[in-house]
């Protein structure tokens, strides 16, 4: 049974290492807000800075691979989800 838990587990790590926000998720102006729910969606640990008239938060899913998310300021939406290799 234990061995049979164990690899459900493993089987599984891939699909929560690639959960990241979508294009158009809303995640909201406020840092606070934002961060939240950036960290729900599986960008962990986000640092933002302004970039090209967006907001830039870049992060790191659960797999330890970077990520940079571009949040429209106006609206709070995910613009542009980029994988930073």
């Amino acid at each position: 049974m234990n061995k049979l838990l164990i690899a459900a587990v493993f089987a599984l790590a891939p699909l929560t290492a690639i959960a990241m926000p979508a294009v158009g998720d809303m995640v909201g102006k406020d840092p606070a807000q934002a961060t939240a729910s950036l960290e729900k969606a599986g960008c962990l640990n986000p640092d933002f800075e302004a970039e090209d008239g967006h907001i830039e938060a870049k992060c790191h899913d659960a797999g330890m691979k970077r990520w940079e998310v571009y949040i429209d300021p106006r609206t709070g939406k995910v613009a542009k989800v980029k994988a930073n290799d």
